[in-house]
Parts: C-alpha cells; sequence; structure tokens
C-alpha cells in the first residue's frame, strides 16, 4: 500500500513532466510566430531589405566596379531587380571593408537566390547561437531551464525584426556566441577569427565583447581577432587597387553622409520614426531638445557604464563571472550608439546567463534582469508607432510629455535598467567570492 511519504515522492516527477510539457508548448508557439515574423516576412516578393545594400555593395566589388558608387548601385538593381531607385535617396553605404569579403559567397548569386541563401543562413545562424549559448552554458538537454532558454530565443522580437528584413546582425551575434564557445575551450585562435567575422560586419558589436578578452590578457585571441580583421579588410582593398578602382572619395562621402544629413537613421524629430531606434540619443533629445546635447548625454553615460564594467572585470581576477560580465558589456554596448531593435538580440547573453546555474546565486538579480528584457518578447515601440500613425491613439496621449519621454522610448530606458542591474550582479558576485574565499 502507498503510504503518503511514498506518494510526495512521486509527485515532483509529475510536476517536472507537466512543466516541461508547457514548455514545449510555449517553444511551439514562439516558434510559428518565429517563422511568421522573421523568415516568411523576409521571403515576401519585395525589392528591398537590410541585405540589399551590403550583397548590391559586396557584387560590386566582385565585379571590380566601386561599391560606394551611387550610380553603379542604381545601375546594378535595376539590372538585377529590374526596379529603378531614385539616385537622390541614399542607395549606397560604406560598409566595414572586411564585409565586402565577408559576403561575395552571398553575393555571387542573383539577387533571388540569394535572398534564399541568405535566410538559410540566417536561420542556420539563430540555431548556432542556441546551440553555442547551451552549452557555454552547459545546459542539460530537456532541462527546464534548458526548454526555457530555447523558448524565449524564439519569442524575442529583436531576432524576428532581424530576420524578417535580413539584418546581417543575426549572423555577428552567432560569431560572437560561437567565439565565446571556442575562447571557454581554449580555441583562441578560432575565437578571434569568428570575432573577426563579427567586427567585419558590426564593429560596434563586435568590439565590445572582444574588450573583455583584452580585460583578461588574452592576448593570442585578441590579437588573432585583430589580425583577422585587418586581413579581410586589406583583402578588399587590394582587390580594389588591383582592378583601379577609385572608391575612396565616394565611400568616405558616404561615411559621412550616413553621420551627418541622414534622415532614415537620425535620433532627432527630423526623423518621424526615430523611436525605432534603442540608443539612448533618443530619449535623451526628447529631454534637450538638441542634438548635440543628446550625444553628449549619451556618450557621457555610455562611457561611465563601460568604465564601471572595466573595474569590475579587472576586479574579479578569478573571471568566475565571465557569462555575466560579457552580458552586460553586450547590453551596454547597445546604449551609447546607433542600434536599432534587431541589435537587441544581443540579449541572448544575459537571457543565457539568467537561466544559467551561475546565476543561481543572484537569483533575485536574474529575476529582476529577466524582467527588464520582457518588455522585447514584443516589438513594442513599432507596435506602439503603427498605432498612432493609423489614428488608433488619441492625439492628446501622442503628443504628450509621457508619450515622448517614456512611453515611446521605453525600450532604452529597460535597456540602460537592465545594464545597471547586470552590473550591480557582478559587483555582488565578487563580494560572495570574496566572502566564500
Amino acid at each position: 500500500m502507498e503510504t503518503p511519504a511514498s506518494a510526495g515522492q512521486h509527485e515532483p516527477p509529475r510536476s517536472n513532466r507537466k512543466l516541461r510539457i508547457f514548455l514545449w508548448l510555449l517553444i511551439l508557439a514562439a516558434a510559428t510566430e518565429f517563422v511568421l515574423r522573421g523568415p516568411a516576412r523576409f521571403l515576401q516578393p519585395i525589392d528591398w531589405n537590410d541585405l540589399a545594400q551590403n550583397y548590391a555593395a559586396s557584387k560590386l566589388w566582385l565585379r571590380g566596379q566601386n561599391p560606394s558608387s551611387a550610380e553603379s548601385f542604381v545601375a546594378l538593381w535595376l539590372q538585377e531587380v529590374h526596379v529603378r531607385i531614385d539616385p537622390t535617396v541614399r542607395t549606397h553605404l560604406a560598409p566595414p571593408l572586411g564585409s565586402l569579403v565577408l559576403m561575395a559567397p552571398i553575393a555571387v548569386f542573383p539577387w533571388p537566390v540569394a535572398k534564399v541563401v541568405w535566410a538559410v543562413l540566417l536561420l542556420a545562424a539563430f540555431g548556432l547561437t542556441v546551440l553555442a549559448l547551451a552549452r557555454t552554458a552547459d545546459f542539460p538537454f530537456e532541462e527546464p531551464r534548458t526548454l526555457a532558454f530555447v523558448a524565449a530565443c524564439l519569442a524575442l522580437a529583436p531576432y524576428h525584426t532581424g530576420l524578417g528584413t535580413g539584418n546581417v546582425t543575426i549572423l555577428v551575434v552567432a560569431a560572437c556566441a560561437l567565439a565565446i564557445w571556442a575562447a571557454g575551450r581554449g580555441h583562441d585562435i578560432a575565437a578571434g577569427a569568428l570575432f573577426a567575422v563579427a567586427c567585419s560586419f558590426k564593429p560596434h558589436i563586435g568590439a565590445f565583447l572582444v574588450l573583455y578578452y583584452l580585460l583578461r590578457r588574452r592576448w593570442k585571441l585578441f590579437g588573432s581577432s585583430l589580425a583577422f580583421t585587418a586581413a579581410f579588410a586589406l583583402l578588399a582593398v587590394l582587390w580594389m587597387q588591383l582592378r583601379g578602382v577609385a572608391w575612396t572619395h565616394d565611400y568616405f562621402q558616404n561615411a559621412k553622409g550616413f553621420v551627418g544629413a541622414n534622415r532614415i537613421d537620425d535620433f532627432s524629430s527630423a526623423n518621424p520614426i526615430r523611436f525605432m531606434l534603442i540608443n539612448l540619443q533618443v530619449p535623451f533629445y526628447s529631454f534637450s531638445g538638441s542634438s548635440s546635447s543628446a550625444n553628449l548625454l549619451a556618450f557621457s553615460i555610455g562611457a561611465l557604464l563601460v568604465c564601471a564594467w572595466i573595474y569590475l572585470v579587472l576586479r574579479d581576477r578569478e573571471s568566475g563571472s565571465e557569462l555575466l560580465a560579457l552580458a552586460a558589456i553586450a547590453v551596454i554596448s547597445l546604449l551609447p550608439i546607433y542600434h536599432r531593435l534587431y541589435d537587441a538580440t544581443l540579449l541572448v547573453f544575459p537571457l543565457c546567463w539568467c537561466l544559467s546555474r551561475a546565476a543561481d546565486s543572484l537569483r533575485t538579480i536574474s529575476r529582476v534582469a529577466l524582467f527588464l528584457m520582457a518588455p522585447f518578447l514584443v516589438p513594442g515601440a513599432a507596435v506602439l508607432q503603427q498605432l498612432s500613425n493609423d489614428g488608433h491613439i488619441p492625439a492628446v496621449i501622442t503628443q504628450s510629455w509621457w508619450w515622448t519621454h517614456a512611453i515611446m522610448p521605453h525600450e532604452t530606458w529597460f535597456l540602460l535598467a537592465l545594464s545597471l542591474v547586470l552590473l550591480y550582479g557582478l559587483a555582488l558576485q565578487r563580494r560572495d567570492q570574496g566572502i566564500a574565499a
């Protein structure tokens, strides 16, 4: 006969089984949303997305043409897509030179094929990101925290936006995740090469993470990252020199135009969709009404956060909080310079730490961090912007102080709060290590 005590012993497995079933249902629901808002949207028959500019620039580079020329870009797009673009609109970039080389395997395909290949590559990059971070955090297969991590990654709105627009950030974050996994296993040259891929596409993402390994004096990793990044850029320049391409003038003019006369990416009121940006300049402009003041405040706070992070990392000589330190700098990197929602895919790093066993000693910190990441399960600013444009929100609200200072830039405020919480977690973890010692 089963006693109450023996019956109680069977309760945890049943409870755990119900939890796993619930998590698998969450994964199914999140995966459905992931596919519909991500790759399905990207593969719609449209003629423009975030892949287009990188694809066209690399294809022009392969052909021995100026990759920064507006005229060449318009001619290429007419040939590839049979669509004529107005050359007075910003149609070209000054991409990091190494990205011209790394995009070449995609640029060899015609545009319709390149879109499909790129979608498959980004989906593979997402899967590798989840796998690499799960291995880094030692998540056991089918443990509830592992299933929760997969479900949360699938549900992150920045991933949906990045995949839906074909943005290279998805690939950059994957390269960083794989590099962190390789570095944890002592494969410094491989990690450096992967970080070089990230830095060659988006140096304002990859460089912050590489900084951690510089502070840890991982000289081989840091040196190989610099060497591979320089090699990619040098290869791009040498190819243009051999083909006799005059590219420098247009390249630097484009770079200047991105910083200056660039309404599309402007954080001021000149840009009607400025709240799609997540950097600190956006809310600070709402307070100051001055672009220079907003930049000064954002750079100053960003510098203070980075300095605090460097101090905490250098103070922790045991490097026991590596994943937390990387998560903190990943979030901080989003604040002082230009970023859009898809760059918040970097939240997979703090998400991984929060669900890892390393966070068990800082359970309150991890729970607060998870709460602060919850708004990124939906594209909040984009939804509010659309509702406002369609007239579904009264003008008395959209013209209020709260709307422009708190509600629309809420994603940025949550990122700022998250960075402070993670820094506090770093400080507490160091204190706990000292007490244990």
